[in-house]
C-alpha cells in the first residue's frame, strides 16, 4: 500500500508541474539547479552551512508535514499514515544526506534522520481539534493572508525573530532568521481565495495587483526592519545585508505575483510552494537574487492578464 500511495505521489508531483510551465522547467532544470547544488557543495563544510542546510530543509519538510490535509484519508486507507509520512520525507531529503556524507558529517547525518523521523510520526498540525485562536488587530482585515499564516506559525515566527535581533552581535544569526522567516511569509500566497473576495474592492486588474504588492511588501518591510538596523551596526557587512534585506522583500513581491499569475478561485497550488522555496534558497546567492527581480516583471504582467478574466469582465 505504501508504494502505491508513493507512486500516486510522483504522479501528482508530475501533473502539478504543469503549473510552472516549459521556459520555466527548462530554466529550473538547466540554470537553477546546477547552481543550487553547486554552491551547497561549495559550502557544506564551512561553518555555519553544516547546520543552516539541515535545518533549512527540516524546517521545509514541517512546513509541508504540519500543512497537510490527507492524515484522515490515509489514516483509512491504510493503518500506518506514519510510514508513508517517512518514506515521502526521506525521498525528498535524499540530496541533502548524500550532500552531508560526501562531507563526512556523518553526527549530522544520524541527527538530520531521526528527526526526520520524529517528524513522520507526528500528528499534522491541521488535524488538531484544540483551538489556538490569535487575534491579530494590528495587522489589517484585508490581509487575510497574514491574518491565517501568522496564527498557524506564531510561535515559530518568535523563535527565529528572536536571533535576528543579535545580529549586531553575530551577522550568521541575522542570515538564518532572515531566510527562516523570509521563507515563512511566502507560503502565506499558495491558497488562492474565492472569486468573490477578489473582487470586493472593486478594483479592476492592475490597480488590484499594485495595491496588494505594495501593502503586503511595504509591510514585510517593516517587520524586518529591526533586523535590518541591528545588523547593520556590523560595518563590514553593511552592503551584503541591504543587499538580503531587499532580497527577501522582492521574495514575497515574487510569491505575491506568482499566486495571481497562476491564480484559480478557491484553489491550492503545490507548484507555488515548490517555486517559492527555490526561489528563496537561490536568493543566498544575491547575483541570482537579481534574475529574482527581472522575473517579477514578467510576472506581473502575466498576472495582470489572468486577473484580467475576473476583475475587469463587466468593465
Amino acid at each position: 500500500m505504501t508504494s502505491r500511495i508513493i507512486r500516486l505521489r510522483f504522479i501528482q508531483l508530475y501533473r502539478g508541474s504543469a503549473d510552472i510551465g516549459l521556459f520555466r522547467a527548462l530554466f529550473l532544470a538547466i540554470v537553477l539547479l546546477p547552481l543550487i547544488s553547486l554552491f551547497l557543495i561549495q559550502r557544506v563544510g564551512v561553518h555555519p552551512w553544516p547546520i543552516v542546510i539541515p535545518v533549512g530543509t527540516l524546517y521545509i519538510v514541517w512546513l509541508i508535514h504540519s500543512r497537510r490535509k490527507d492524515y484522515h484519508f490515509l489514516l483509512t486507507i491504510a493503518p500506518h499514515p506514519e510510514r508513508v509520512f517517512m518514506a515521502e520525507y526521506v525521498l525528498f531529503t535524499i540530496p541533502v544526506t548524500v550532500l552531508l556524507l560526501s562531507a563526512a558529517l556523518y553526527l549530522h547525518v544520524l541527527i538530520f534522520c531521526a528527526t526526520i523521523l520524529l517528524l513522520a510520526f507526528s500528528v499534522p498540525a491541521r488535524v488538531s481539534t484544540i483551538s489556538r485562536t490569535v487575534r491579530l488587530p494590528i495587522i489589517p482585515a484585508g490581509m487575510f493572508e497574514w491574518q491565517s499564516g501568522i496564527r498557524k506559525n506564531l510561535v515559530v515566527i518568535i523563535l527565529f525573530y528572536i536571533p535576528g535581533l543579535f545580529g549586531f552581535y553575530q551577522i550568521w544569526l541575522s542570515a538564518l532568521s532572515l531566510l527562516m522567516l523570509t521563507m515563512i511569509f511566502v507560503s502565506f500566497y499558495s491558497e488562492y481565495e474565492p472569486l468573490n473576495m477578489l473582487a470586493a474592492g472593486g478594483y479592476r486588474s492592475w490597480g488590484f495587483l499594485t495595491r496588494k504588492v505594495t501593502r503586503h511588501v511595504g509591510c514585510f518591510a517593516l517587520f524586518l526592519l529591526p533586523l535590518f538596523i541591528l545588523a547593520i551596526v556590523n560595518s563590514e557587512y553593511r552592503l551584503i545585508t541591504a543587499g538580503y534585506f531587499l532580497a527577501s522583500v522582492n521574495l514575497l513581491a515574487f510569491s505575491i505575483l506568482l499566486k495571481y499569475y497562476q491564480y484559480r478561485p478557491g484553489a491550492y497550488s503545490g507548484a507555488h510552494q515548490m517555486l517559492t522555496t527555490l526561489a528563496s534558497f537561490i536568493s543566498v546567492i544575491l547575483p541570482v537574487a537579481i534574475l529574482v527581480a527581472v522575473f517579477n516583471v514578467f510576472l506581473a504582467a502575466g498576472a495582470n492578464q489572468t486577473l484580467k478574466r475576473y476583475l475587469n469582465a463587466g468593465n
